[in-house]
C-alpha cells in the first residue's frame, strides 16, 4: 500500500456542479481531518470538477497531466485523492503522476492499522488491507520487476512475483479468518456466562464530532479526550453513571462513524465497536450543525443495520442545539421515528431530559420494588446478586430495602414480600 510522508501532499478533490457547496466544503474537510489523524498536512489542493468518472484515470487525462505538472513543481512526493478508485485507476494514475497514490479507503485503513489496539481489531484490519491489495499486486510489482519475453506461454519474472504474493495474502487471509473465529467462540461463551448478571449499559454511536464525548464528560464528569480528529482512537472508553433513580448504569462512548465507510472494513468497524454493540442500548447522538446532519444520521442508522443491531436503537440525541442548524435537517431528524432529546452540552440545555429518557429505557427491562423486611436483615441473603440495591432504610417496624430488579423476577420479589 501506498504511504504518504508529512507535510509534502497534493491533495486532490473532486467537485460536483449538481452538489451543494456547502456538502463539498463538508466533503474537503472531512479528508483533511482523516490526514491530520494521519500526521500528514496537505502542502497542495486541486479541486477538479468531475462531471463523470473516466474509467482508466478517475479524474480526467488532462486533469491528471496537470496534477502532473503540479506536484513536480510543488515537488510533493505522494498524491492523496478523495476518492474510491479501482485498481487500474490507480495503476494508470500513478505512471501519469509517476508519484504513488492513496485513495480514500487506504487513507481509513492506514488510520485503522495506525490506532488499532486489541487483537481482534488488528486482524480484521489487517484481513481488509490484504483483500484492498491483492487485486493491487500486479501495479506494485511490475514496477520493481518487469515482466521479460521467453518462450511462449512461459511466465516472466514479475508474473510469477505476482502469483507468490498473492498465494502468501490468501494464505494470511485463511489463518486471520481461523483465528477470528477463535476469538468469536470465546466471546460467545463469555456472553453467555454473563447473561442475566449484566449491569444495564447505553452506547453513544454517532457520526464523527457528533459530541458523544463531550456528552459522555458532561453526564458522567470522566475526564474523556475530546479531539478534532477522525478515528483519533478505536478504543471503546466506558463510565458509571447514577441515574435519579438511583440506579448505577454503564456508558460508552465510541468512536465516530464516517461517510462512505468501505464495506470491507464494516468487519473491522464492527470489532472496534464490540463493547458498544453488545450494550442493552443505542443512543445516537447527532450534530444539528452540520451541513449533512440528516445524510450523516443516515451513514449511523445504516452503518449499525450493517453491523447486527438496529434493533438496539432506542433514542436520538440531537445536540449542539445553541449552533446555527437547518430547520429542514432537523424536522427529517425528528420524524424519522426514534424517540430523540434536543441537547447542548455548551450550554448545559437538555442534559436533564436526556438522564430522564435514558431512565426510561431501563424503566421497559428493570424496575425498582421496595422490600419490607425483618430488623435483623435476613432478606438480604434472598436477594439475587444480579439485583442491585438502590437504598436501605430502618425504621421501627421493618428493615425497608428498595433495590433495582429485572421485570422477569417480580414475581419472586413479590412473593419474598408476602412471607
Amino acid at each position: 500500500m501506498a504511504s504518504v510522508e508529512e507535510d509534502n501532499v497534493l491533495l486532490i478533490t473532486t467537485v460536483h456542479p449538481s452538489v451543494n457547496s456547502r456538502i463539498t466544503y463538508h466533503k474537503e474537510m472531512e479528508i483533511r481531518s482523516l490526514l491530520d489523524t494521519l500526521g500528514v498536512r496537505v502542502s497542495f489542493h486541486i479541486p477538479f470538477t468531475l462531471k463523470q468518472e473516466n474509467p482508466n484515470t478517475y479524474i480526467g487525462p488532462g486533469q491528471a497531466e496537470e496534477a502532473a505538472r503540479i506536484a513536480s513543481e510543488t515537488g510533493c512526493t505522494a498524491v492523496v485523492i478523495n476518492a474510491f478508485i479501482t485498481p487500474r485507476e490507480e495503476l494508470n494514475l500513478e505512471k501519469i503522476l509517476s508519484l504513488p497514490v492513496m485513495d480514500r479507503e487506504n487513507v481509513i485503513l492506514s488510520i485503522f492499522m495506525k490506532n488499532a489496539h486489541s487483537k481482534e481489531a488488528m486482524l480484521q484490519i489487517e484481513k481488509a488491507q490484504a483483500e484492498y491489495l491483492r487485486p493491487r499486486l500486479k501495479g506494485k510489482t511490475m514496477n520493481l520487476a518487469q515482466q521479460r519475453g521467453g518462450v511462449r506461454g512461459a511466465k516472466g519474472l514479475g508474473e510469477r512475483m505476482i502469483e507468490l504474493d498473492r498465494r502468501k495474502l490468501d494464505r494470511r487471509i485463511n489463518t486471520i479468518d481461523k483465528e477470528l473465529e477463535k476469538i468469536e467462540k470465546i466471546r460467545n461463551v463469555q456472553k453467555k456466562e454473563r447473561r442475566g448478571s449484566e449491569v444495564f449499559s447505553f452506547a453513544l454511536l454517532g457520526y464523527t464530532n457528533a459530541g458523544k464525548s463531550s456528552i459522555m464528560n458532561a453526564l458522567t464528569k470522566a475526564d474523556v479526550l475530546v479531539e478534532d480528529k477522525l478515528f483519533a482512537t478505536l478504543d471503546t472508553t466506558t463510565r458509571r453513571l447514577r441515574l435519579k433513580n438511583g440506579e448505577t448504569v454503564l456508558l460508552s462512548d465510541t468512536v465516530g462513524f464516517i461517510e462512505d465507510l468501505p464495506h470491507r472494513l464494516i468487519s473491522a468497524f464492527s470489532s472496534t465497536l464490540r463493547e458498544a454493540l453488545d450494550s442493552s442500548a443505542l443512543v445516537i447522538v447527532q450534530d444539528l450543525e452540520s451541513p449533512n446532519s440528516y445524510e450523516n444520521f443516515l451513514t449511523t442508522i445504516n452503518t449499525i443495520k450493517e453491523l447486527g443491531a438496529e434493533d438496539k436503537i432506542k433514542l436520538l440525541v440531537l445536540n449542539k442545539v445553541d449552533k446555527e442548524y437547518d430547520d429542514y435537517n432537523t424536522i427529517r431528524l425528528k420524524n424519522y421515528g426514534i424517540d430523540y432529546v434536543v441537547t447542548s452540552v455548551k450550554e448545559n440545555i437538555g442534559l436533564d431530559a436526556l438522564l430522564d429518557k435514558l431512565e426510561k429505557i431501563t424503566d421497559e427491562k428493570e424496575t425498582t420494588i421496595e422490600l419490607k423486611t425483618p430488623l435483623d436483615g435476613s432478606a438480604f441473603s434472598k436477594i439475587r446478586k444480579e439485583d442491585a440495591i438502590i437504598s436501605t432504610d430502618y425504621k421501627e417496624d421493618a428493615l425497608y430495602i428498595k433495590i433495582r430488579v429485572k421485570k422477569a423476577y417480580m414475581a419472586y420479589y413479590r412473593n419474598l414480600n408476602q412471607k
